[in-house]
């Protein structure tokens, strides 16, 4: 484990007085409002969609069909304002020791209540605005949640540190742990350490290795709303050049199309510099106690907590670029998954192999295997047979209904030159196989995926939630099956499975899986109630905490 940096307690000078508020706050047990700069940025979040309403009006003040802005507008003042005024006042929350609950709605009113021991992370977001207000967005996740359970958007930043700090505290009283609560200030000045920082040189070599459509969508969507050849017209025509660039674009279509693709490209890759810079500028992760902190973001400034006993998962990222220069991404699964991070938690945008490892070990005891062993050939045939399929599926119905009017290339009409890809659906296939591995050890599961996005995923034994084997009926006529490995807060899009395995390999590795688990689960049985036996009597049966009943 890194030392800490000597000045490390003058950058946090906020980390040691939200440590001892635990002590001196105490519970927030009458109801409390939101920040009042609440309605400020909230009514200023609502004017573009005002302006949006009023732009035919501001583009041709003299036109006669602007009845329905002027109407839309009106409707705006009369009900819009009125309707953020009321969800501010009907807004409030309080915490006791035992739980949090917030009350809100206007006409439906919701009472909503979150057990302190449910409450996984506490996440304070402070965007450009609010930091220049002095306030912040708190938001309360639980475990098994899919989304946020409770937000609180804003209070004073200030207040929402002392909101997570009262919350931790209580749940140390939770868990019935005195001496620790007693010395908690203690022990976490002590148990701090920071694992890993990024200067904004690290965030802009990070960043140099993304691609980003963001700011394309951005460009294309400003361009709905304005008139683009009047634009393009107006600055070209201004520099006495409009008629050289339309002689180019006629007489040499391919050039246009290669040069349009070759700026989407530069700015696709631009933007992934300021999407990465934006995210995780001044991005700091360390140890506390038993969670991992960080805090990052250049407008919106964004601290998490991640219990390490919630990490279900550990996923290693890299691309073909980031590869060849030895950086990779470490990601965690946990039970809360935050949907923003597509259910995986970020805790090393970048770092070297190495360096990732570490981090890694610090979160779960990780022995990568010496070797994997790869799916079946089979698989190649599978995907080239199924995408060219697709393809095929997509360019008939075009080239059937193509007008004779329209681009022919060689006397060919465009969509059959589509099938030039064939080939390339060929190398794609072979690069899925050659990538797509696995490995089972004493410990986990592991596996690898990927062309584009290479991913490790690390499975410990303990956290086997489901695991099965199935095949298709193309599988079935090749003696393959697929080998799946669900753990708790799997994302929609991204989870643990191997494709295209011998049929006799995977059912022998579900066995192994299976015993494996078995095993830790008979001896974690055996430890609680000292039989090694699950049926026992249900008095003897070690059991969950029970829920008190809310207060």
């Amino acid at each position: 484990m890194p030392d800490r940096p000597a000045d490390d307690a003058e950058a946090d000078p906020t980390d040691a007085a939200e440590d001892a508020a635990a002590t001196t706050l105490g519970a927030v047990r009458e109801p409390q409002r939101l920040h009042p700069l609440t309605l400020l940025l909230r009514v200023g979040t609502s004017l573009p969609a005002l302006v949006i309403i009023l732009l035919p009006i501001l583009r041709n003040p003299g036109s006669t069909e602007n009845v329905t802005s002027l109407v839309l507008g009106a409707l705006y003042g009369v009900f819009a304002l009125p309707a953020i005024l009321l969800q501010y006042w009907r807004f409030s929350y309080r915490i006791t020791p035992k739980q949090i609950v917030i009350q809100s709605g206007v006409f439906n009113r919701k009472n909503r209540s979150i057990p302190i021991e449910r409450v996984q992370n506490i996440q304070i977001e402070r965007n450009l605005v609010a930091r220049l207000f002095g306030i912040a967005k708190v938001k309360l996740e639980t475990a098994g949640s899919t989304s946020t359970e409770g937000s609180l958007e804003y209070v004073h930043q200030d207040e929402a540190r002392k909101i997570r700090q009262v919350v931790r505290s209580f749940q140390r009283d939770a868990e019935g742990s005195d001496a620790a609560a007693a010395n908690a200030d203690a022990e976490d000045a002590a148990d701090r350490d920071t694992l890993l920082d990024m200067p904004l040189r690290r965030v802009l070599l990070s960043g140099a290795f993304r691609f980003s459509l963001l700011y394309l969508a951005v460009i294309f969507t400003v361009l709905e709303l304005f008139n683009p050849e009047a634009l393009v017209e107006r600055v070209l025509r201004a520099r006495g050049r409009m008629e050289w660039v339309s002689e180019i674009v006629f007489s040499h279509p391919a050039l246009a199309i290669l040069a349009t693709v070759g700026a989407a490209i530069v700015l696709g890759w631009l933007s992934g510099i300021g999407v990465h810079v934006a995210r995780y500028y001044n991005f700091r992760l360390w140890l506390d106690g038993d969670k991992l902190r960080k805090r990052h973001g250049l407008f919106t400034v964004t601290e998490g907590t991640i219990p390490l006993d919630k990490v279900q998962a550990l996923i290693l990222r890299t691309n073909p670029f980031m590869r060849a220069f030895g950086w990779y991404e470490l990601k965690v699964q946990t039970i809360g998954l935050d949907v923003e991070e597509q259910g995986h938690r970020v805790i090393a945008p970048f770092a070297g192999a190495e360096r990732i490892l570490e981090l890694a070990r610090q979160v779960r005891s990780v022995q990568l295997p010496e070797s994997f062993t790869r799916v079946s050939r089979l698989t190649i045939r599978r995907r080239f047979i199924r995408y060219t399929a697709v393809l095929a599926a997509l360019l008939l119905p075009a080239v059937y209904f193509w007008p004779a009017g329209w681009l022919h290339l060689g006397g060919v009409v465009l969509p059959w030159w589509g099938f030039g890809l064939v080939p390339f659906i060929l190398g794609w296939a072979v690069l899925q196989y050659r990538n797509h591995m696995y490995a089972s050890g004493e410990d986990g599961f592991y596996i690898r995926r990927g062309v584009l996005s290479h991913y490790l995923w690390i499975l410990p034994v303990e956290k086997f939630h489901v695991f099965h084997a199935t095949a298709s009926i193309f599988q079935r006529r090749l003696g393959l099956k697929t080998l799946f490995v669900d753990t708790a807060g799997a994302a929609t899009f991204e989870y643990p499975e191997v494709i295209d395995v011998p049929a006799a390999e995977a059912d022998a590795q579900f066995d192994t899986l299976y015993r494996r688990f078995r095993r830790l689960y008979r001896g974690r049985v055996e430890a609680a109630t000292g039989a090694p036996d699950t049926r026992l009597a249900p008095d003897e049966r070690p059991h969950l905490p029970v829920d008190e009943a809310p207060e």
